[in-house]
């Protein structure tokens, strides 16, 4: 027996939105779920967010497998049949007898038509609770995953930024230190250059002191000369 649950999805909370992917036909979609999809983030409907991860849940009793289904050829002994053509996945206790082999999932079978969630006239029935319960645990994971490697990429960073801050540092103390000693070396350079200046104007004084003593010298012999003429 097959029961149907009225939701409440007023137009004026559905008006606008739309699913993000390329090739849903619905409009104003509720819910819509917020998954990582190809790695960026999508706003999806319970349909199209069942389409995008096929291989997580089982595409007949609509529940989210425990673990990803093994690779074909291992079906049988994990109780996992893989369709044909895509990776969708069934429980084959789900399966008709002898399907498990050749099995197509729905969308596979009917790629245009088929809708995980065919809600209309505001209700929803058991089929497509299922479908909206999975789509709702698929799309947590998601961002479960994305939030971690999120936290993660964010610790990276932190970690570059304080190896970065503490090179900075060290080059700033290194160039502070640079700068310094120059700074002593120009001093002592100009220091030099002083002293060498210094020595030099004294060298030339005392020259000079020289030179004027021998002139007065030779003046004053001359004046003896003279006097011992007269």
């Amino acid at each position: 027996m097959t029961t149907a649950v009225e939701i409440f999805a007023p137009d004026s909370f559905g008006a606008g939105r739309r699913c993000d992917s390329e090739f849903c036909p619905v409009r104003n979609p509720w819910p819509l779920h917020h998954v990582v999809h190809r790695a960026n983030f999508r706003r999806l409907c319970t349909s199209c967010v069942l389409r995008h991860h096929r291989g997580l849940f089982c595409s007949v009793c609509l529940e989210v497998l425990d673990s990803v289904p093994p690779p074909s050829g291992d079906t049988a002994v994990a109780g996992i049949a893989r369709c044909l053509r895509c990776p969708a996945a069934a429980h084959s206790s789900c399966l008709p007898d002898d399907s498990a082999s050749n099995y197509l999932c729905p969308i596979c079978e009917d790629p245009e038509g088929f809708s995980y969630f065919p809600v209309g006239d505001n209700a929803i029935d058991e089929a497509a609770a299922r479908a909206l319960l999975s789509a709702s645990r698929i799309a947590a994971a998601s961002m479960s995953r994305a939030a971690a490697a999120a936290r993660v990429e964010a610790e990276r960073k932190v970690k570059l930024a304080a190896v970065a801050r503490k090179t900075a540092k060290e080059m700033l103390e290194t160039v502070t230190l640079l700068s310094n000693k120059r700074k002593e070396e120009m001093e002592e350079a100009d220091g030099k250059d002083r002293m060498k200046e210094n020595s030099s104007s004294v060298n030339k004084n005392e020259a000079r002191k020289v030179k004027k003593k021998k002139k007065k010298m030779i003046t004053l012999s001359s004046s003896s000369g003279l006097l011992k003429k007269l």
